[in-house]
C-alpha cells in the first residue's frame, strides 16, 4: 500500500524560504501554460489574481518526510492552482520527500520547463521552477500582490522576468533588463541609442559608439566611417552611448533587441 502523503499546515517559521525581494531567475520561454499569463511583471490566473509560490523546501524542512502541502486552516486563505484534468503528473523531487532519483520522468504537462505538475491535495497542481507550489490568495483583488513575503517569506509572488533575447550583435553589446523590458548597452554599461531623426544635429555632442578594430557587419549592425572613426549603425541609424547615470536624450531612442 502506497504511503499516504502527509498533509500538514504551514509552520510559522520555515527553514528555507526564498525572500520575496530576491531575484527571480529569468523565464525559460515567453509563452505560458494555458490559463497562466503575465501582467504588470507577475504571473496571474485567468481572473487576474497574482500567483504565489509556496517554497516546498520551506514547508518540508529537514524532516525527510514527503512534501508538505498547504492544508487545514491554510486552505481557508490560499487556493491551489490546479492543472487541467488529465495533465501528466511528475514525481515529487527527492529533495522534497519524493522517490529515488532514478524514477523515469513522465511527459511534462507543458512545453515550458518552468512549469511542471505534481499530485497535490486537491488534484494535479502546478509547480513553478520545480520548487514553488502555486496558489492564489482567496479574497484578493485582481492585480494585488499585498501578500508578497507573507508568513516569514513562505509566500512569494511569482514575478515574470522575460527570457534573455538571442542577440546577433557586436561582442561588446549586451541586453540589460530595465523596468521589465530589455534595452541594449555596451560593455561599460552605457546605454546605446539612436537619434529619433535621421542623425545627430551638427555639431553633435553625443558620444559615438565606435567599432574599434571591427570593420565587418554583424546581423543588423553595419559600420560607417566618419572623418574621425568608424561607428556602429543599427537598423539604419547611427549608434551613440549615454551615461548609465543619465537618461537617454529626449531626441534619442534607446536601442532594443
Amino acid at each position: 500500500m502506497r504511503r499516504a502523503l502527509i498533509l500538514l499546515a504551514l509552520a510559522p517559521a520555515p527553514l528555507w524560504a526564498q525572500a520575496s525581494d530576491l531575484d527571480i531567475p529569468v523565464a525559460a520561454a515567453d509563452h505560458f501554460p494555458r490559463g497562466i499569463m503575465a501582467k504588470a511583471r507577475v504571473y496571474t490566473d485567468p481572473r487576474g489574481l497574482t500567483l504565489y509560490g509556496m517554497d516546498m523546501r520551506a514547508a518540508t524542512g529537514r524532516t525527510g518526510q514527503p512534501a508538505f502541502y498547504c492544508s487545514g486552516d491554510c486552505l481557508t486563505q490560499w487556493e491551489p492552482l490546479l492543472a487541467p484534468r488529465g495533465a501528466p503528473v511528475s514525481p515529487v523531487p527527492r529533495e522534497f520527500g519524493g522517490p529515488r532519483d532514478d524514477v523515469t520522468a513522465v511527459k511534462p504537462a507543458s512545453d515550458n520547463p518552468d512549469w511542471t505538475v505534481i499530485a497535490g491535495p486537491a488534484g494535479p497542481q502546478w509547480v513553478y521552477k520545480k520548487v514553488h507550489l502555486v496558489f492564489t490568495r482567496k479574497g484578493a483583488a485582481p492585480g494585488s500582490s499585498e501578500h508578497d513575503g507573507a508568513d516569514g517569506y513562505v509566500w512569494n509572488s511569482l514575478k515574470y522576468v522575460p527570457p534573455l533575447p538571442k542577440l546577433i550583435a557586436p561582442p561588446d553589446v549586451a541586453a540589460r533588463l530595465v523596468d521589465g523590458a530589455y534595452v541594449l548597452a555596451d560593455a561599460q554599461g552605457n546605454w546605446l541609442f539612436s537619434p529619433k531623426a535621421a542623425d545627430c544635429a551638427d555639431p553633435c555632442a553625443w558620444r559615438a559608439h565606435a567599432t574599434g578594430m571591427v570593420r565587418r557587419s554583424v546581423g543588423q549592425w553595419t559600420v560607417r566611417q566618419t572623418a574621425d572613426q568608424a561607428q556602429w549603425v543599427y537598423r539604419g541609424k547611427p549608434v551613440y552611448r549615454a551615461d548609465p547615470r543619465q537618461p537617454v536624450p529626449a531626441d534619442g531612442a534607446a536601442l532594443t533587441p
